[in-house]
């Protein structure tokens, strides 16, 4: 009993105890302890409360303790270990020895919310079912987005859930795809003015706000939006170009438009208020075809009326004077040293089914090389129909002369209700008696028999006369005679007039064709003539070609259309290749 006694007072002389009714108090001098339990530092820091065991161990720096320092109040757990946070028996905190915080729950609905509503209805931070969210007050719980790792202060962009794309946070008009997909960069301006909007003002020679490079090896397609530089072509320069494209390699092009389905509006328009809006240029120095400067191809694919033409073209005049000359088409050749033609037509067609030898009535198709009309008057040239013509039109048949003495006169062709041919001559008479042998050439392009004897009109240039007769007509001849039995000598003037082969048994007076673009079976039955042509029973020369044995073809160049011949309005392609329109792609012609 001594011994506890003794034992008492040793630690009665270490620390002071203080009773004030019921608290306690713990310090190193006399103070009046406030609560049940209250420990006072009699010191600015310090340690103020200390727990050990066996594995800690008891040193000072072992366990677990409270320390203030000034007005600033500390926990330390001097091991290796844990600080971990109750309630209910369920650990709700844990503050780890690597630094870590960790918010525990069983359940894995963790909130962390601020001002006094708690839970779901509250705002802050949670986790739910492995996903962090937050909720601003007044909206709704949202996932955070998993972050990229990048430095520096910038907009995060996201991944929506299965997208192949990433996008902006903020603008999901936008995307960058994934490999392997349609697009590399997308963007979608919804919600824009403009889709986008690219700007240089580098002073670089040649520079653009866009460029285009597909890069394929051998099939690489370069352009250029905004471009500015120089381009230097048939001797003139431009200094830039809103859209620039070039290609270097075979089977591209440099330019396709296009419209389909509900489209209304023509898939290229050009406009223009201060020059040309289409200029076309091409440098041709090959020796084995020959391009067009330009191409245009109609294919209609249905039954449709009208006039169906590959180019159209329109010069319209608004003044109130005259002082020019609107011009609908104005072709020009200038060949140099080799010969020109300003405008070359070809046409071949069977209107109606119907060729030349087939047969055919007044509603007779036709094909015509041209075809040219003013203020209501009409011309064909190289026109072959049920007949064929060089010329066949409205008005008459004029020869313009500039005469010094009396100005700029017309002469008129006399015209005739059936085709002839006429040829003159002179023969010397003599005692009453002439003989003419007709040129051989005549009569091999002519029709003389008895069905269509020689027409022979004569004129005796002598003062003593008792007329002439012409008798015994041939096709190789005739002779002249003076009548009443005449014996006077002298020259007679004869004129010849001979029925041709071409287009023989046409008759007098045969129908003539209407304007072109109303057919010939729309025509008003007071436009019909009595003589209603068949073909089959006109006269047709045989084919130059055919007569003087030569391929057409082999006298076009790769590249022109073949005039004549078993492939005529066909495209030259190359030796015993043909095409139904000259090819887009050089590759296609045969070299």
């Amino acid at each position: 009993m001594k011994r506890k006694v003794l034992v008492l007072i040793v630690m009665l002389t270490s620390i002071t105890l203080s009773l004030n009714a019921q608290n306690v108090g713990i310090s190193s001098n006399v103070f009046t302890p406030n609560y049940l339990l209250h420990i006072h530092q009699n010191a600015a820091s310090g340690t103020m409360f200390q727990i050990t065991n066996t594995t800690t161990g008891s040193g000072v720096n072992d366990g677990f303790q409270l320390y203030y320092s000034g007005n600033d109040f500390r926990e330390y757990n001097r091991e290796n270990g844990n600080i971990s946070f109750y309630t209910n028996t369920n650990e709700k905190l844990r503050i780890t020895n690597d630094s870590g915080i960790q918010l525990m729950n069983p359940v894995d609905y963790v909130y962390t919310n601020f001002s006094s509503t708690k839970g779901y209805p509250g705002y802050g931070f949670r986790s739910w079912n492995g996903q962090m969210q937050y909720k601003h007050k007044g909206g709704h719980w949202a996932d955070f987005p998993t972050m990229p790792s990048i430095p520096g202060n910038v907009e995060w962009w996201i991944r929506p859930t299965g997208a192949d794309y990433i996008r902006p946070m903020y603008n999901p008009y936008i995307r960058v795809y994934d490999t392997l997909q349609t697009y590399g960069l997308y963007f979608d301006g919804a919600k824009n003015q403009y889709g986008g909007w690219f700007r240089t003002t580098g002073a670089y020679s040649p520079t653009a706000a866009v460029v285009g490079f597909s890069d394929v090896t051998g099939n690489q397609t370069y352009s250029f939006l905004g471009y500015n530089g120089s381009y230097t072509f048939a001797g003139q320069t431009i200094d830039g170009s809103g859209v620039y494209t070039y290609v270097d390699d075979p089977d591209r092009t440099a330019g396709f438009f296009r419209t389909t389905l509900n489209a209304s509006v023509a898939a290229n328009i050009n406009y223009s208020n201060v020059w040309i809006a289409n200029y076309n240029y091409v440098e041709s120095n090959n020796v084995t075809y020959n391009p067009n400067a330009s191409y245009s191809q109609l294919d209609v694919n249905a039954d449709v009326a009208g006039l169906q033409c590959a180019i159209m073209t329109y010069s319209g005049y608004n003044g109130s004077s005259n002082p020019g000359w609107s011009i609908g088409g104005r072709l020009q050749a200038i060949g140099n040293t080799q010969d020109a033609i300003g405008v070359f037509a070809s046409a071949s067609g069977q209107g109606w089914g119907a060729a030349p030898l087939s047969g055919f009535s007044s509603t007779v198709g036709y094909s015509a090389g041209g075809y040219f009309e003013a203020n209501g008057w009409w011309s064909f040239v190289a026109l072959d129909a049920a007949t064929n013509r060089k010329i066949v039109g409205t008005g008459s048949v004029s020869e313009i002369i500039s005469t010094e003495n009396h100005g700029r006169i017309t002469l008129t062709c006399p015209e005739s209700p059936e085709y002839w041919y006429i040829d003159y001559g002179s023969v010397e008479m003599v005692n009453g008696k002439a003989h003419v042998d007709i040129d051989p050439i005549l009569a091999d392009v002519c029709f003389i028999d008895e069905n269509n004897p020689l027409k022979v009109i004569c004129q005796p240039n002598m003062i003593y006369c008792n007329g002439v007769a012409v008798i015994n007509k041939t096709e190789s001849g005739f002779d002249i005679v003076e009548m009443n039995g005449g014996t006077h000598s002298g020259e007679i003037d004869y004129q010849i007039v001979a029925k041709p082969k071409t287009n023989y048994g046409e008759g007098r007076f045969p129908q003539a064709p209407g304007p072109a673009w109303m057919k010939s079976d729309q025509e008003p039955e007071a436009a019909k003539a009595e003589n209603q042509l068949t073909g089959k029973e006109i006269y047709r020369w045989a084919k130059d070609w055919d007569v003087y044995n030569y391929n057409p073809e082999d006298y076009v160049q790769i590249g022109d259309v073949i005039p004549a011949g078993p492939h005529a309005g066909k495209v030259k392609l190359g030796n015993g290749k043909y095409g139904d329109q000259v090819p887009a792609n050089r590759n296609n012609i045969k070299q």
